[in-house]
């Protein structure tokens, strides 16, 4: 499916709503001109965000998706699809959460750790429970 520019500006514009940084705050248009290191300018990003920008380039298409560490096919996919890419990037970012405080624990507390994980799943699928929820 190929989005329009509309399409275009409400997928950037629900990234600016859900991805947030570390301390729970939403990314500002400054912030993401920063983080864009010169590809973006603030009126193009406007004209991005209200649809006015008919055809991004790939750089900038790039850019946006490096910014917010999201797959580039986040603007070429359904809705359906985009809300599957944006829970994949969500439990990415959660599995790694994961791996980093498991790091700072010894040995012995990570294996204690996996065996927790081992029965919670024993559990839900002898309940025929979703691992996803």
């Amino acid at each position: 499916m190929t989005d329009t520019p509309i399409d275009f500006a409400k997928k950037l514009n629900t990234l600016f709503e859900t991805k947030i940084k570390p301390d729970g705050t939403k990314y500002t248009q400054e912030e993401v001109i920063q983080g864009t290191k010169g590809v973006l300018t603030r009126a193009y990003l406007w004209k991005l965000r209200t649809g006015r920008a008919k055809n991004p380039g790939f750089n900038v298409v790039q850019a946006l998706a490096d910014f917010f560490d999201i797959d580039i096919n986040y603007f070429r996919v359904s809705e359906d699809e985009e809300k599957a890419l944006l829970e994949k990037a969500r439990r990415n970012k959660l599995v790694s959460e994961v791996a980093l405080r498991a790091s700072m624990f010894s040995e012995e507390t990570v294996l204690a750790i996996i065996n927790m994980m081992e029965y919670i799943e024993k559990n839900r699928s002898e309940k025929g429970e979703s691992q996803e929820t």
